[in-house]
């Protein structure tokens, strides 16, 4: 008699960076996609990896961007607010408003002057995908989200620090992979970089 051997269940996300903000339309600190982004979405969509799920931020720009996925490949989507960027205390009104206040958010790992954290958001990203990993035991969900909260929280399963220039180098649409495997994950594929 052959001894029996389980093989553990994969778990995977797929996390994927909203496509191209527009500052110009920006509605109380959400911008909306530019008309090139939808049309890169569009095209992304059509191109991505096999998922079961979609969930994501239900701000503005990776709201357009989880519709759209969810319209061309009809799997609907969950919105999460865990999701959400790192939470500003005041919304952001423009593109150099933005600017400025990553540069700050990226001067203290700990402690914020204009809301939360990187910390802060990392634990909260962290407690979410673990839930929606938990929730999709066995299947691949896409998870569509915002750049600077990703990366921190890559830069927490990496166990590397998380630097202001890796924003400015994720393209719009980066995807990383992760396994997510009895409540810890693996960075199987990480984000691109823009040159």
């Amino acid at each position: 008699m052959e001894p029996l051997i389980l093989e553990p269940v994969r778990t995977r996300l797929l996390l994927l960076r909203h496509g191209a903000a527009d500052w110009a339309r920006a509605a109380e600190g959400e911008p909306a996609l530019t008309p090139e982004g939808v049309l890169d979405v569009e095209m992304t969509a059509a191109t991505l990896p096999h998922f079961n799920a979609i969930t994501a931020s239900p701000q503005l720009a990776a709201r357009e961007t989880a519709e759209i996925i969810s319209q061309v490949r009809g799997v609907p989507v969950a919105w999460r607010e865990g999701l959400n960027e790192i939470r500003t205390a005041a919304p952001l009104s423009d593109a150099q408003a933005w600017a400025d206040w990553a540069d700050r958010l990226f001067e203290s790992y700990r402690t914020s002057m204009d809301g939360e954290s990187l910390a802060d958001g990392t634990e909260r990203i962290t407690a979410e995908l673990r839930t929606i990993g938990d929730l999709g035991y066995g299947r691949t969900t896409l998870v569509v989200s915002h750049p600077i909260i990703l990366l921190a929280f890559r830069a927490h399963v990496a166990q590397a620090a998380v630097m202001r220039d890796q924003v400015d180098s994720l393209p719009d649409q980066g995807l990383a992979v992760v396994d997510y495997l009895e409540g810890r994950f693996y960075l199987v594929e990480d984000f691109p970089v823009r040159r």
